[in-house]
């Protein structure tokens, strides 16, 4: 079974949305555009105790209740081998005939404006455009016999959670423990007893017995009866955490300790229904009180864990992500109405090894709005000095820098432009020695490739050095303007060092003093470290020269 999409109609914040799903989901975007309404919209169609609730005025976008709510939601269940396609199918019945293998659920609400609410009825089957009304019984749709949905906000009670599923969670079957319930159950009886016998509830019986006779009632009186029960045998339970081979207990206080336990109790109660039902986890935003160690273990437990085979998951957190694969990465955002992207996330086989790294940068990247690419930490460290020197807090208005480092540009290039996410690639005019003494131009073929299309010769040259590297750009302007503009690709004229000599090379020359006049060397020998003694003693002069030249018009373009 695998989840296809979703259609949202007037809705909230959603006028008319399409999303592509998969099996595991993860929802990002800035606050306020409606993250949680998207949660909310598949919980009215698979959670009973929400539907019930009904939807209100302002649950119809902008108050448009003269048009139905909509929300529909499409199954793939072509796996008849699957056991939860199974599940499925056996409920559908005759919604569904023996040639369909997509599932469409759909929740329908007109706006009743004599009652103020608008009732959920539900639909489903194979035809989208022949669905069949859902049978009811009660307040219980068929899917409620299908579909188990644990919900898990960013804010969840622990102690509420504990006491609302006490029965579930502590079920007493033995022989024993009839025996101490009948031992607690005396315990009960006594106490009732004695208090019933205390001194207080012995004065109130005997003042207020004489009252209720002054209104014609002289043949009773009043007694105060104590009535602790066995059904209150678990009213106060109290879930401790104890470290081992301590015999201290402490409460569990701390807020990410009761996050961790909200989990493993959800867990245990979604056993309960595995073999009957679908467990469906929506989840939002985890990592509230959660350290980074801690969030990087519960990454791994989302994403490896079976039990969260169907996972729906709103944050803003990167090291929520740290251990994502196969997931598909949702990106809801606002223009001039809210739109989305989607994209199946799979970690290259390649780097799978350094899956971590390669989703770190990514995740990073993701949570901005516009992104440069740059190949390594020295183009990190002088652009975020340049960046900062021209907008103090450019990196809250959702500008962020991305070195790529050993991955090269092309994994994250093609996420970022399917998301939607505007991103700058800084490359260096890189030439590499043949054997027939002739130079590739290594540049060059990697801006074809990102483009797909060759706009740029690729004949090797016979020279090399800077010069030639100049040379080559320099023949090659206008194409390299076009390419600047109409995709955002900036080539260095020769490498990020030379093209800053050639802005700052005075100063160059007076900041590195232990250059001895050689300061495009000097930054080239270890590239971070001088960068770094450079970039302290930057003035603001200096990164506005820098800013405005030709060589770094990729910075423009990313604050633009």
């Amino acid at each position: 079974m695998e989840f296809c999409s979703v259609i949202i109609k007037n809705f909230r914040n959603f006028e008319d949305i399409s999303i592509n799903l998969t099996n595991k989901n993860v929802l990002f975007g800035m606050n306020d555009v409606g993250k949680t309404n998207f949660l909310y919209a598949l919980r009215f169609i698979f959670d009973k105790d929400i539907r019930r609730q009904n939807f209100i005025d302002t649950d119809y976008y902008k108050k448009t209740v003269n048009k139905p709510i909509e929300i529909i939601v499409a199954i793939d269940i072509s796996d008849t081998d699957n056991n939860d396609s199974q599940k499925l199918r056996a409920k559908l019945k005759g919604a569904l005939l023996s040639n369909q293998n997509i599932v469409y659920i759909k929740v329908k609400a007109d706006y009743n404006k004599k009652e103020m609410i608008g009732i959920p009825v539900l639909y489903w089957g194979g035809d989208l455009d022949d669905l069949e009304e859902m049978n009811i019984h009660g307040t219980f749709f068929d899917i409620d016999y299908v579909f188990n949905v644990i919900y898990i906000d960013a804010y969840v009670d622990l102690y509420a959670l504990f006491r609302k599923n006490v029965n579930k969670l502590l079920i007493n079957d033995s022989e024993k423990d009839k025996e101490k319930l009948d031992e607690i159950q005396n315990t009960c009886d006594m106490l009732n007893k004695q208090i019933a016998n205390l001194s207080g509830v012995k004065a109130f019986e005997e003042k207020i017995s004489p009252e209720c006779k002054k209104f014609g009632q002289n043949d009773v009186s009043v007694s105060v009866k104590s009535e602790i029960a066995i059904k209150g045998v678990y009213s106060n339970i109290v879930p401790y955490i104890k470290q081992d081979e301590e015999s201290l207990l402490y409460p569990t206080s701390g807020e990410g300790r009761k996050k961790l336990l909200v989990y493993t109790i959800w867990e245990i109660l979604s056993r309960e229904d595995e073999e009957k039902k679908i467990n469906l986890f929506l989840i939002e935003q985890p990592e509230n009180h959660l350290h980074r160690s801690m969030q990087i273990i519960l990454s791994h437990i989302l994403f490896f864990d079976n039990k969260y085979q169907y996972l729906f998951m709103t944050t803003h957190s990167q090291y929520v992500l740290a251990e994502m694969d196969k997931v598909n990465l949702i990106r809801i955002y606002n223009k001039d109405k809210i739109i989305s992207k989607s994209f199946v996330y799979t970690v290259p086989t390649d780097f799978r090894s350094q899956r971590k790294m390669l989703n770190k940068g990514l995740v990073e990247a993701i949570f901005a709005d516009k992104v440069l690419l740059v190949e390594g930490p020295s183009e990190i460290v002088l652009f975020g000095k340049v960046l900062s020197e021209i907008d103090p807090i450019y990196e809250a208005r959702g500008i962020y820098i991305l070195q790529v480092g050993g991955f090269g540009f092309k994994p994250y290039l093609e996420i970022l432009k399917a998301l939607n996410i505007p991103c700058i690639i800084k490359t260096d005019n890189d030439l590499r020695k043949n054997s027939k003494n002739t130079y590739s131009v290594l540049g060059f073929s990697r801006l074809n490739n990102y483009i797909g299309t060759d706009i740029l010769p690729e004949r090797p040259i016979n020279e090399d050095g800077v010069e030639a590297k100049r040379k080559l750009y320099d023949d090659n302007k206008e194409k390299l303007d076009q390419i600047r503009e109409k995709y955002l690709m900036y080539l260095s004229r020769c490498s990020l060092e030379e093209d800053l000599d050639e802005v700052i090379h005075d100063k160059m020359v007076t900041y590195l003093l232990k250059a001895k006049g050689e300061p495009i060397k000097y930054l080239q020998e270890a590239k971070n470290n001088h960068m770094v003694e450079l970039v302290e003693k930057l003035s603001n002069k200096d990164c506005e020269c820098i800013y405005n030249h030709y060589n770094f018009a990729c910075l423009r373009e990313v604050m633009s």
